[in-house]
């Protein structure tokens, strides 16, 4: 039996969005297992959880992403640079568990934000870019602000170094997607 176009690309982008979970999931467990040697940090455990939504809901929002992405390598690409993206804060949003000594994820979250948020910044970026300019969707959608506020909050990240605004702002993120999954996420594609 053939394999069409939409089975065979989604095979790669499920690979990409497995990988980051797998990584998110790994990286939860071994938190778990150095939890002595681990100085916690809220906005570290919030960021994860984000994370790991955001995978989730790029998986189920795509389901049947159109023929213009899979009639065109470019377009295809573009597509694939959302789950490349998650995979990468997935891999920045904990340290690395195999060195020795205490961790701080205080420190590891302040050394990687400016790369965890600008990512936060890029991807509702593509995705607005990707579904107007080549799936030809409407350019105002029940999704479009909240892209554009978690542009705003991931720009604000990168920009801001203080310490309060990093206390708040994974609650705030958090709050805003789980606002947006429930408002106009709840059914795939």
């Amino acid at each position: 039996m053939p394999i069409n176009p939409t089975e065979y690309l989604s095979v790669l982008v499920s690979i990409v969005v497995g990988l980051g979970i797998s990584h998110l999931l790994s990286g939860a467990g071994k938190l778990v297992v150095a939890r002595r040697r681990v100085r916690m940090y809220l906005p570290t455990l919030l960021s994860m959880v984000l994370v790991f939504l955001a995978h989730v809901q790029f998986w189920w929002g795509n389901l049947g992403y159109g023929s213009e992405v899979e009639n065109n390598y470019f377009a295809f690409l573009l597509f694939l640079l959302n789950p490349v993206l998650l995979y990468l804060m997935a891999v920045l949003v904990l340290p690395d568990f195999d060195t020795q000594g205490e961790l701080s994820l205080r420190d590891h979250y302040h050394e990687n934000r400016v790369w965890f948020y600008g990512m936060l910044t890029i991807i509702p970026a593509l995705s607005i870019f990707r579904n107007v300019l080549i799936q030809h969707d409407d350019l105002i959608t029940p999704e479009r602000p909240y892209e554009i506020i978690f542009m705003l909050l991931g720009l604000s990240a990168v920009l801001i170094r203080a310490e309060r605004w990093h206390r708040i702002l994974p609650f705030v993120v958090l709050a805003f997607f789980m606002s947006m999954m429930l408002l106009t996420g709840l059914r795939p594609g």
